[in-house]
């Protein structure tokens, strides 16, 4: 209140914006993936000579099939991850992201030991009370298996490549002209009809053959693969547990509760809520002109003692401050430090109702009326002290957890045959697990990959040792042990034999909707009637509303012709065939700046993705990328 008195020609970089919205993920993606060999199976594409093994192929597949899931919902058809396009897809992202990496080592790119305590420092995953702790950095350095020293190396790689990307990606600009036609392109509205030529209308055309799912189940064994099982045992060592073991003293509380107090941290500071009149004065003005706005701001506080219920109309037609005159002069609530300090001595020093003035402050004389008081309210020890108690418990158990973390991780090393003795030394309880797959779990701890990576691996199956304690969320180690196992298995042919010919039967379904739908698209281009066709009523839809169609549709809305309406086009989608009319284009008259505002900085991203794909492209051709053939064939075992 008082305190406060980038020509467009280039296309390329519209479509993959429009398509994509193409932002490359990069970054912190799992820092394993970039500076280690694949974990099991064999190299399926190399770049330079950084490897992405099947392991990682899989989950990369695994992730896209549950993002496709979601939006598509019951939609969805597992099959569509056989499709080599959306694997490529999948295989070029992981190729980009080792492009990176050499990118950011052929650039020379490294950060000095200052620059990366520094950026350490920062992390907050390193930090205990918000500063940085070195026991924890210790800590979490050897849940990942490394010393502190390799998780600075790991760290300094990491960050080196971020600065590559920003190196490329932060030069982009967008000039005005270009925003403009972009933001008319964006705005532009369409009226479109859709029919979708569903699989299902199909399926009565469709035969398969039992020799038809025979092959087919020899060549996809791994989806009727049942997984590898395990039942552990498990210990869990958190923050929050040892917390809550952690005693506090009732004059520790008392203490902080007094502080908090006095601090005005337990509840809400007066407030006052005043009107004013303000006769501007500047600092730098005249004497002569600072006299005669105290004698108006005096004659002004003069009428409305006299007649306090004028202040308002006083206010609307007298005060100088723009801000408050049209509401009669009304500040609203502000408590102590929100206003200029006369004026908030002077209203705070008054009583309900009373007013003051003329009271000079920086910016002129204010003639002040307090109209409400809202007096301080103040938590009391019984109502603070439980979350107090519980502040308390958690910075002594921060200062303990480190070390209580080494000693969990090396007695579940040093005694590998049993999680007993780390237990009882820790007071923590051994918990028993279901059933869990590889790759799954119905428990929250046994879900990250580390975990499970340890659970399934030889040395807590073969050679029946505890694994090691690993870090599954921020301050929470778990450690377990193996006490069943179940190797994968082949499920009989009888049992999946209803499950193939359904899929065999969709897949033959979706190509006969593909060629009906490819046949009507070709008729109705040509101008003939494409036989039963009947279009729906008309959606008006932009890129911003798609109005429920689904990507691929939309981007085939938009490339369509729109020169000579009605314009027809034809995609295949997950859920069949799409067709679309387009009857009418609605451009945009005229572009605000709100609408540059908003779409400035995603053209500039889009832009800046370009940029950085154009240079990891030059990149690729320098250092070489080879794929396995068969890499793009073979599903992923994980969906």
């Amino acid at each position: 209140m008082l305190e406060n008195f980038r020509e467009f020609g280039n296309k390329r970089i519209v479509r993959l914006f429009f398509a994509i919205f193409l932002i490359i993920p990069f970054g912190m993606f799992g820092i394993d993936y970039y500076f280690k060999g694949p974990v099991g199976g064999d190299a399926i594409a190399s770049v330079g000579s950084r490897a992405i093994g099947q392991v990682e192929f899989d989950e990369a597949i695994r992730q896209q099939a549950e993002l496709y899931r979601q939006q598509f919902r019951g939609q969805f058809d597992p099959a569509i991850m056989d499709n080599p396009e959306i694997r490529r897809s999948v295989l070029d992202r992981l190729v980009n992201e080792k492009l990176l990496a050499v990118g950011a080592e052929r650039s020379g790119i490294r950060l000095s030991d200052k620059q990366l305590a520094e950026r350490i420092s920062k992390e907050p995953v390193f930090q205990v009370d918000g500063r940085f702790s070195k026991d924890r950095y210790e800590m979490v350095a050897k849940t990942q298996g490394m010393s502190p020293a390799g998780l600075d190396e790991r760290l300094r790689q990491d960050y080196s490549q971020q600065q590559f990307r920003s190196s490329i990606s932060d030069t982009a600009f967008v000039p005005k002209s270009t925003l403009d036609s972009f933001i008319r392109l964006s705005e532009q509205t369409r009226e479109v009809s859709q029919v979708n030529l569903a699989p299902d209308a199909y399926l009565a055309k469709v035969k398969v053959t039992p020799e038809q799912v025979k092959a087919y189940y020899e060549s996809h064994a791994p989806d009727f693969t049942n997984p590898e099982k395990a039942r552990v045992e498990y210990v869990e060592m958190s923050l929050d547990a040892i917390a809550a073991r952690t005693p506090v003293k009732p004059e520790d509380v008392k203490t902080v509760y007094d502080e908090q107090l006095k601090d005005g941290k337990l509840g809400q500071k007066e407030e006052r809520r005043a009107s004013h009149i303000l006769i501007n004065a500047p600092a730098d003005a005249k004497e002569a002109d600072r006299k005669a706005a105290e004698a108006k701001a005096r004659q002004i506080a003069d009428r409305v003692r006299k007649n306090p219920a004028s202040f308002a109309d006083e206010a609307k037609k007298e005060s100088q401050d723009p801000g408050s005159a049209a509401q009669g002069g009304d500040l609203g609530f502000f408590a102590r430090g929100a206003m200029v300090k006369p004026f908030e001595d002077a209203a705070f020093a008054a009583k309900k109702n009373d007013i003051i003035g003329p009271v000079k402050s920086d910016f002129g004389y204010h003639v002040i009326r307090v109209t409400d008081i809202k007096p301080e309210k103040s938590k009391s020890l019984a109502e603070a002290g439980p979350e107090i108690e519980a502040s308390l418990k958690k910075q002594a158990a921060a200062r303990s957890f480190a070390e209580s973390a080494e000693q969990f991780n090396n007695m579940v090393y040093e005694q590998s045959t049993s999680l007993k003795p780390a237990a009882d030394q820790l007071s923590l309880a051994i918990q028993q697990s279901p059933w869990i797959s590889k790759g799954a779990s119905p428990v929250p701890l046994l879900k990250s990959p580390k975990i499970q990576a340890e659970i399934f691996s030889d040395n807590a199956i073969k050679a029946k040792r505890n694994t090691a304690a690993v870090e599954v969320a921020p301050n929470v180690l778990v450690a377990a042990r193996v006490i069943e196992y179940q190797p994968s298995e082949l499920r009989p042919l009888d049992s999946v034999k209803a499950d193939i010919e359904r899929r065999l039967q969709r897949e033959e379904a979706l190509k006969l909707a593909k060629a009906d739908g490819e046949a009507k698209l070709k008729d109705l281009q040509a101008g003939k009637d494409a036989g039963i066709l009947k279009w729906p009523a008309a959606l008006a839809v932009n890129r911003q509303k798609p109005g429920g169609l689904m990507p691929q549709v939309i981007d085939k809305v938009f490339r369509a012709d729109a020169k000579k309406l009605p314009a027809y086009a034809g995609v295949e989608t997950p859920a069949g065939y799409s067709l679309v009319q387009v009857s009418k284009v609605i451009d945009l008259e005229k572009v605000a700046d709100a609408q540059r505002d908003a779409l400035a900085s995603r053209l500039r991203d889009a832009i800046a993705a370009e940029e950085l794909d154009s240079a990891l492209g030059s990149l690729r051709d320098r250092v070489g990328v080879n794929v396995r053939k068969d890499a793009l064939e073979k599903k992923a075992s994980a969906n």
